[in-house]
């Protein structure tokens, strides 16, 4: 695949590069540059459809000099997919902090897009500060580059229709195919039914609203007429397909009285006297494995009303991991089991601790899942209504937060070191040799990885309890294979470390005692 680059340039215009696949480095760093933040496209959502597309890759980073400029940034994903941008351009926000941007322009006919490269993207960066410090990072970032799909405006009848009479809706939703530049049937995993109520300005999910395309990308739903208004379908989009929503179809429906037009304005949940705070996870990451669901616990803090009755049995709360841009347009989701609430001594009745547990089971993963994933929590207040069918959704209270916290969900990581000649002989080399190894969760196994982040040697003397740094033992070659020589001074252990990126933790390797004679 090729992709044609552009950077924003101090004038504000767009400067064409050449594209070509970016060449090894060495990822790490000197001094305290750190690269704080990465956003693509504004919401780390791209949508690509038949056209081309031009987004934003903005990277802030901080240094104590400051920032004195990045290069260009490095996109890869599926289907080998890579592209670099032109120079970023930096914006000073504070004497520490600066914002790099530049831009890419992704056309899927110039720049032959295959189906293969949907799904999450990564960014890798380097910025400089002023002082010759600096961060090189790999996978910085990600983003999902997304096939777009549409869906038509939907199709409601009768019309009109009596109260209480069935209305039935149709549409059809379509996603484009890169190779052939066309949108094709979709069958979609997910298509949501909601209302809007005449006069009203957004759309609220109707009971039982979630339903399937055929393998043509018909969907068709059903629902009690009972106010004038609009019906439509909408995708919550997924990692590889963007989100898209289809135009609203009126419905005049016959014999609704003045009370019932009041009624209206509860055709949505109202808001719930329900706050959260301190989201925490135990041990700060998921990591998980090839054969052994992990449970994690979560921790947060509920603020609530005196009028709120949070233990009631029809009193909602829940806490859901997501990518996306919010809780309601996730395209992926972790749930969490029902969260446990229990009331504050000093404050009883308005504010409690919540504790939930989360299982992440590695045979309901996949390698493209790993990466950081935001917090969502939420509270529904169903006042005594059917949980499956509410008649009336006006009389539901929620509350919701996103990105309560984010978290990282890493790929099991191994690594092992041996250091050899032993015995050896004092001013001798010594040889150490490891390999890194990560969970795949879409085979099962483990996997030798190569990676241009550094690996690092470390050694601890026989007397000592404590490792220091002696060098840099390189990047990670073919195989996940590490080799790394120093001299011999006394007895001790040896050992190799590996820093974490967005898809692998820290992971050091036991240490192995060599003999100095």
């Amino acid at each position: 695949m090729r992709i044609r680059a552009t950077a924003v340039a101090a004038t504000g215009a767009l400067a064409l590069s050449a594209f070509a696949v970016p060449a090894a480095r060495a990822v790490g760093g000197e001094g305290d540059t750190r690269i704080t933040k990465v956003v693509v496209g504004g919401d780390n959502l791209v949508p690509v459809g038949t056209s081309a597309v031009t987004f934003d890759v903005s990277v802030t980073a901080t240094d104590d000099s400051g920032i004195k400029g990045a290069d260009a940034f490095e996109l890869h994903g599926p289907g080998n997919g890579h592209a670099s941008t032109g120079k970023p351009v930096c914006t000073q926000a504070d004497a520490t902090t600066s914002t790099c941007t530049a831009s890419v322009t992704i056309d899927p006919k110039a720049d032959h897009l295959t189906n293969a490269n949907a799904g999450t993207w990564y960014v890798d960066a380097r910025v400089d500060g002023q002082d010759g410090g600096y961060q090189d990072k790999e996978n910085a970032g990600f983003f999902y580059l997304q096939r777009a799909t549409r869906i038509t405006t939907a199709d409601a009848t009768p019309e009109p229709v009596r109260k209480g009479d069935t209305v039935t809706a149709a549409a059809t939703i379509t996603r484009v195919d890169w190779e052939t530049l066309k949108y094709e049937a979709y069958r979609s995993p997910d298509v949501s039914f909601g209302f809007r109520r005449k006069g009203g300005s957004a759309y609220a999910p109707l009971p039982r609203g979630s339903v399937r395309a055929d393998s043509q990308g018909r969907v068709k739903a059903t629902a009690i007429a009972s106010l004038d208004g609009y019906f439509r379908f909408s995708f919550k989009g997924a990692s590889t397909s963007a989100r898209s929503a289809g135009g609203g179809d009126f419905v005049d429906v016959r014999g609704a009285t003045a009370t019932d037009t009041t009624a209206a304005a509860k055709g949505a949940p109202h808001g719930l006297d329900v706050t959260f705070q301190d989201t925490r996870l135990s041990g700060g990451n998921i990591t998980v494995g090839t054969t052994t669901a992990k449970k994690t616990a979560f921790s947060f803090t509920l603020r609530h009303g005196a009028d709120v009755d949070i233990h009631a049995p029809d009193f909602v709360v829940g806490l859901e991991l997501y990518r996306g841009g919010s809780l309601d347009e996730a395209v992926a989701l972790l749930d969490a089991a029902r969260p446990t609430c229990v009331d504050s001594p000093s404050e009883p009745t308005t504010l409690a601790t919540c504790t939930a547990t989360l299982t992440a089971d590695p045979a309901e993963l996949r390698n493209d899942l790993a990466g950081v994933w935001e917090t969502g929590i939420y509270a529904i207040d169903l006042n005594g209504q059917d949980p499956d069918d509410p008649e009336d959704p006006g009389r539901i209270g929620l509350a919701k937060r996103d990105s309560a916290k984010d978290f990282p969900l890493y790929r099991f990581t191994k690594l092992t070191a041996d250091a050899a000649p032993e015995p050896v002989k004092k001013g001798g080399t010594i040889t150490v040799t490891g390999r890194i190894t990560r969970a795949s969760w879409d085979d099962g196994k483990y996997h030798g990885f190569s990676s241009r982040v550094l690996a690092v040697l470390e050694y601890r003397k026989k007397t000592e309890s404590s490792y220091t740094r002696l060098k840099s033992a390189g990047g990670v070659a073919d195989g996940g294979h590490v080799t790394t020589t120093t001299p011999a001074t006394y007895d001790g252990y040896y050992r190799l470390t590996y820093p974490h990126s967005w898809i692998t933790p820290d992971v050091v390797s036991p240490g192995d005692y060599v003999d100095v004679q």
